[in-house]
């Protein structure tokens, strides 16, 4: 029964949805909450969970609709629909949002548009490529319409708390808009740890390798991502020519790895690469590896980092993916400077002493992270601070 001091919340998102990093956390923050007794209402702009698909939508969920075609459209409907759903909401209500959408109590962010602009581009490894890629952002109306929504996001009197899910993110944040400094809460993701742990690991290790075709005395490296380009994968494909033989590239995900399977083949390593496309079970894909690697020039966190690792598999990622802070150098895993061949060969040639599988006990489950998440409600509920004194380290 739920108690009469637990204020109602309100979530808000683009998407809700079983899938997708902020569309599954937001998803398993609801289904927290509901747990917990909380009266919850998510606000969406589209509802895609099964049982919507099924013509079974839930009462809690409001999908409110985008305008279309394309992302302009999208963003700046929802952004002035969530505005009106905020307004009408009852008194005493705590507003959460995982978008930009201005106003709510709490604002998850995973950092400002401009920053991401700025870092991503250093992805393009041509030089004409990258000034072609620039050439396209700069006219295309999202990348003008994004940093004005977040004008009006970060620093809007009724947020109560920013929260950020790296350090990352909040020295971001703190760069593009000074004025929030002390309104910033740190709080890493978390994972599942029943679904991705060292015991998973063993159990499911050697149907993995054979279902990954992986033979006795390979080592396999892993990646994984949607994005190839932003994330390194043509870095990680030439470092191939710098490791032994014996080392081979899982590379999941993506939507066309072809030019990527031409690359390979003009360096004369595409018969040490397996594309297995889009992966369903991930523990089994973990479990397959010696050592994980996502050198990515922009992540505001990384979730499979932090799954890698919570399955015990060393991990290989850069300083500007936020998730580097779960990682000790030479322990679990190394983060270099620059995901360049060299320094990625050197990092994973590093971790040849640390054997996967074991238990690295740095990545948090997602029920402590939700208790955190829920500690900012109840105090923004109650009038209170809701941020540290100093950022979480």
């Amino acid at each position: 029964m739920q108690q009469s001091s637990r204020p109602p919340v309100a979530l808000f998102i683009k998407t809700f949805s079983r899938y997708g990093g902020v569309e599954q956390f937001c998803y398993r923050f609801n289904e927290f909450l509901i747990s917990r007794g909380y009266q919850v209402t998510v606000f969406c702009g589209e509802d895609k969970t099964e049982e919507a698909a099924a013509g079974k939508p839930r009462p809690e969920v409001v999908e409110v609709g985008m305008w279309r075609p394309g992302r302009f459209l999208k963003h700046l409907s929802l952004y002035h629909k969530m505005k009106s759903r905020r307004a009408r909401l009852p008194k005493g209500t705590v507003s959460m949002c995982f978008g930009n959408f201005a106003g709510c109590t709490i604002y998850r962010s995973g950092g400002p548009h401009l920053d991401f602009l700025g870092r991503s581009i250093r992805a393009q490894r041509n030089p004409l490529r990258r000034l072609s890629k620039m050439a396209v952002r700069f006219f295309s109306p999202i990348n003008w319409l994004m940093p004005m929504l977040d004008l009006s996001v970060y620093p809007h009197p009724d947020t109560r708390c920013i929260l950020a899910i790296s350090n990352k993110v909040r020295q971001a944040v703190e760069a593009y808009f000074p004025g929030t400094k002390g309104r910033i809460a740190v709080i890493p993701n978390g994972v599942n740890t029943a679904r991705f742990n060292p015991a998973r690991f063993a159990e499911l290790r050697q149907d993995a390798r054979i279902w990954y075709s992986l033979h006795e005395g390979q080592k396999a490296i892993g990646f994984c991502s949607t994005n190839f380009e932003l994330k390194g994968l043509d870095r990680l494909i030439k470092t191939l020519t710098l490791l032994p033989p014996e080392y081979m590239l899982v590379a999941a995900g993506g939507r066309n790895h072809t030019k990527y399977i031409e690359y390979a083949r003009s360096l004369g390593v595409h018969e040490r690469i397996i594309f297995p496309g889009k992966v369903d079970d991930m523990p089994k894909f973990y479990a397959a590896l010696d050592v994980f690697c996502h050198p990515s020039f922009y992540d505001t966190f990384g979730s499979v980092v932090a799954e890698a690792l919570a399955m015990g598999v060393p991990t290989v990622t850069t300083e500007d993916v936020g998730a580097c802070d779960l990682i000790k150098n030479g322990e679990n895993g190394v983060v270099v400077k620059n995901p360049t061949p060299e320094e990625l060969s050197r990092a994973i040639l590093v971790l040849q002493s640390v054997n996967a599988g074991q238990n690295f006990n740095c990545v948090s489950d997602d029920s402590a992270v939700f208790e955190r998440y829920l500690q900012l409600i109840e105090r923004a509920a109650a009038g209170k601070k809701t941020t540290p004194a100093r950022p979480d380290k």
